[in-house]
């Protein structure tokens, strides 16, 4: 007989993923658990009832699904929905009559470029019913070619920072503890080793969580330092997200647990910068619980980027719940996304 933590490695047969994607339809559909009779009646299957619950059994077992109550039905997790998101149709389309009505709402946009933005966040964000984020376009990926750090003072390093824009960017960093001369330059090289011609979203975030821990286990200035370096770039991509729809969370009882967090998220610049940049192509979704953010767990971020001719402009993202119809956003972020690129190519051409 497989152990739980042997059983969590072992791949879903062709019956589980059809049980899976019902009870994962079902839930959207309805927010509530599933039980193996309400599934039995649903599935055109010649199956009992009691099979049906030794297979949602092995699914809970595999973290597919969560049962809230012993006599409760089960709900899906994240990974369900990671599974869910993988499988569904992404081919769908919004229909003509649906496009033709969204684009004339957004060509009478002011195309003003302080207000564009956030108009365009508005009305997509009226047009879906979610909270809708959108990052700013850059006029060019913006990179550092050059750090240097120079021990200013006993507990003070200055950095010196040069662009591919030609621009001089510069940051003290206090420090708690003392460091030596030689350890700054250690440290800096490090930093042009992975952050110079680098853009900002492409950054290893994952590499510097993990170094900023081992090198605070030596010495807390020594990540202090690689924070400084960090901040510098983020300082120079800080433009403002634009926002808008955050009241639109307390229309599901989703949130109803976390909408405080919630909220809060949207008021923290840093964390919201920390979720709205995209490494991916195309559409994509992430859950809370792969972000570096508490209490976040059961919302989900569904992204993509928008152009200027051929390169990365910025972000469209949509926060929502995990229970949406993905084809539907899917469908709507990948056309919204095409308009902005069309506003924001015109614009880089005039």
């Amino acid at each position: 007989m497989l152990k739980i933590k042997d059983v969590r490695k072992m791949d879903i047969n062709q019956r589980h993923k059809m049980i899976l994607d019902a009870i994962v339809s079902m839930y959207i559909k309805n927010g509530e658990p599933v039980a193996s009779q309400t599934l039995q009646d649903a599935l055109n299957i010649r199956v009992s009832s009691a099979t049906l619950r030794n297979e949602m059994a092995m699914l809970t077992k595999l973290g597919y699904l969560n049962q809230p109550h012993v006599s409760a039905g089960r709900v899906p997790t994240n990974k369900a929905y990671r599974y869910y998101v993988s499988n569904i149709d992404k081919s769908r389309k919004i229909s003509p009559k649906d496009r033709e009505k969204i684009e004339l709402r957004f060509d009478a946009l002011d195309k003003d470029s302080a207000r564009f933005l956030p108009g365009a966040a508005k009305l997509f964000s009226d047009l879906l019913g979610y909270t809708v984020i959108i990052s700013p376009p850059r006029d060019k990926e913006l990179q550092f070619v050059n750090f240097t750090a120079v021990k200013t003072g006993r507990f003070t390093v200055a950095f010196v920072a040069t662009t591919t824009r030609g621009e001089v960017q510069t940051r003290v960093v206090k420090l708690s503890n003392e460091i030596s001369t030689g350890r700054v330059a250690h440290i800096n090289q490090i930093i042009n080793a992975r952050l110079c011609f680098v853009c900002y979203d492409d950054i290893d975030r994952r590499y510097f969580r993990r170094l900023t821990k081992q090198l605070e286990k030596e010495n807390p200035a020594y990540a202090q330092l690689l924070q400084g370096a960090l901040a510098l770039i983020a300082d120079a991509n800080n433009k403002s997200l634009y926002v808008y729809g955050q009241e639109k969370l307390l229309n599901t009882s989703h949130f109803d647990k976390n909408i405080g967090d919630m909220l809060k998220l949207f008021s923290d610049t840093e964390k919201m910068k920390s979720i709205i940049t995209s490494k991916y192509d195309g559409v994509s979704v992430v859950y809370g619980d792969e972000l570096p953010i508490d209490n976040v767990e059961n919302a989900c971020f569904i992204s993509t980027k928008y152009y200027a001719g051929s390169a990365v402009s910025g972000v469209l993202r949509v926060v929502c719940p995990q229970t949406v119809d993905y084809e539907r956003l899917f469908a709507a972020v990948e056309y919204f996304a095409g308009l902005l690129t069309r506003s924001i190519t015109g614009f880089e051409r005039k």
